[in-house]
């Protein structure tokens, strides 16, 4: 679900529609990469040998033909020899193994070690596959072949067995919406959840979370079906019973990310009836700012909720310690993440209803907000300047907000190259001539050195058909007095 901005050019938004003009190209952008960054494709790294990988140049079809051999030696000794290899080298696979993986016999060798009787070896293949399933897209895909043996193992009264294939199935599902649909036509959206439901065991839990994160991904056909599973209830539940284990939570808080993020209204009402969003806030309340592992997909997926409906929004914002949580995150400067996270989350809040923002008021943002606007880098004033047109336009605080301040940051915006950051600018100072008594916008903008300027050069480049009607309009109201 995505976060909800002020539509731009519009000073004093009327409708209901105005709320749902969310988030421009290069918001989603950001979130993209950050969802990327925390929730790509796992390896399984061999610590030992890690220093020992060799380049690609180094390996050569005589070390394909070693490995292979190895695999179908009759010796237990040389098949385990050649499983630690292939895994290791699987890390960063050269150019002769992807050949291998794509053209060889490399899948149907591990499938078939799969069948074995010997637990280590299983473990060992499985090893493999999951590295293969964390490359690219041709390689990963020839993984699906081993799918119902992987479905097999997920059942596993061996935890470890049971782990690496859940880890393997998990990268598989990050790879796409086709391999996602195949994973789910094959049988694994159901077993997963049990799992979930089931286990006692912290680190299969956190497995079975990265997988179920990476199937909830949109798109998909099959996500009411992860309701009709219980999904929700079942990660509330183990919220409660491993609330203690800080990466347990992290991988629920994921979870409950993924699902908030594409849930109808009616779905996310369910979610926040089973208690997981309260869980999830009175783990980040209890947190130090340094967990932020935990805290960043915890502040996602109160974003999701914030950007739901006006109801949504306020049964949020009147839970104990959220609007003092939100205040500490987006003053958080050692994790950018973070900040931005909680950044979206306040604009989001902020486009909602009055009474919000003047909850979000009197909390005590603004100051924060502006101390961010002077003092951080372009890419965060942008996230808090959001806030801030929207604590003046739905608010009605224009007047409120330290102007003094903030007009020659604005106007920066307006020098500058990236477009969002220019509407933005532009919006403040319309806001500023319309709602400050006494022309008080004009001798604002008066005060900051080369103000009129920065909106005649925009007016002279400007692409944006709205932005340099809206500049225009400006420089014409701001020359008035010399009529």
């Amino acid at each position: 679900m995505p976060p909800r901005f002020k539509e731009l050019y519009k000073p004093l938004p009327t409708g209901r529609d105005v709320r749902q003009r969310r988030l421009s190209q290069e918001a989603q952008l950001r979130r993209f990469q950050r969802e990327q960054l925390f929730m790509g494709k796992r390896l399984r790294f061999r610590a030992s040998q890690e220093s020992e990988t060799e380049s690609e140049y180094e390996f050569t079809p005589s070390d394909t033909d070693a490995i292979r051999r190895g695999l179908k030696s009759t010796r237990r000794k040389d098949r385990a020899a050649s499983l630690e290899t292939l895994s290791a080298k699987l890390e960063q696979p050269s150019e002769e193994l992807r050949r291998f993986v794509l053209e060889g016999e490399c899948v149907d060798i591990l499938v078939e070690l799969l069948g074995t009787t010997d637990a280590e070896e299983k473990l060992q293949s499985l090893w493999c596959l999951t590295n293969i399933a964390a490359g690219e897209a041709a390689v990963a895909e020839r993984v699906l072949a081993a799918v119902p043996h992987l479905l097999a193992l997920m059942t596993s009264d061996d935890a470890e067995l049971q782990n690496q294939a859940i880890w393997a199935v998990g990268n598989l599902a990050a790879e796409g919406e086709a391999v996602r649909e195949k994973l789910f036509a094959g049988g694994a959206l159901r077993p997963l959840v049990d799992v979930l439901s089931e286990t006692h065991d912290a680190a299969v839990l956190q497995t079975a979370c990265f997988a179920l994160s990476n199937m909830a991904r949109r798109p998909n056909s099959y996500f009411g079906r992860v309701f009709e599973l219980g999904l929700p209830g079942t990660v509330a539940e183990r919220l409660v019973e491993f609330k203690d284990d800080a990466g347990c939570v992290a991988e629920l808080a994921w979870v409950c990310a993924y699902l908030t993020a594409a849930s109808s209204v009616e779905q996310l009402d369910q979610i926040m009836c089973t208690g997981a969003v309260d869980s999830l806030l009175q783990q980040a309340l209890g947190a130090d700012e340094s967990v932020h592992a935990m805290l960043i997909p915890i502040m996602r997926t109160l974003g999701n909720v914030a950007a739901g409906t006006d109801a949504q929004t306020h049964a949020l914002v009147g839970k104990d310690g959220f609007l003092g949580l939100l205040i500490r995150c987006i003053e958080s400067t050692s994790s950018r993440a973070l900040e931005k996270e909680s950044l979206w989350v306040l604009s989001s809040v902020t486009a909602g209803r009055k009474e919000d923002v003047d909850a979000v008021v009197d909390a005590g943002a603004v100051a924060s907000l502006t101390r961010i606007v002077l003092k951080r880098s372009f890419d965060i004033k942008k996230e808090a300047a959001f806030s801030l047109l929207n604590t003046a336009i739905v608010g009605q605080r224009i007047a409120d907000l330290p102007n003094e301040q903030l007009v020659p940051e604005f106007v920066e915006f307006v020098r500058c190259q990236d477009q969002e950051l220019v509407r933005l600018g532009i919006q403040y100072i319309a806001l500023l001539f319309e709602h400050l008594p006494d022309r008080g916008g004009a001798r604002l903008l008066r005060g900051v050195t080369g103000g009129i300027d920065a909106l005649e050069a925009h007016v002279a480049v400007a692409e944006c058909d709205d932005a340099r009607a809206m500049a225009s309009a400006l420089i014409d109201e701001y020359y008035v007095d010399d009529a």
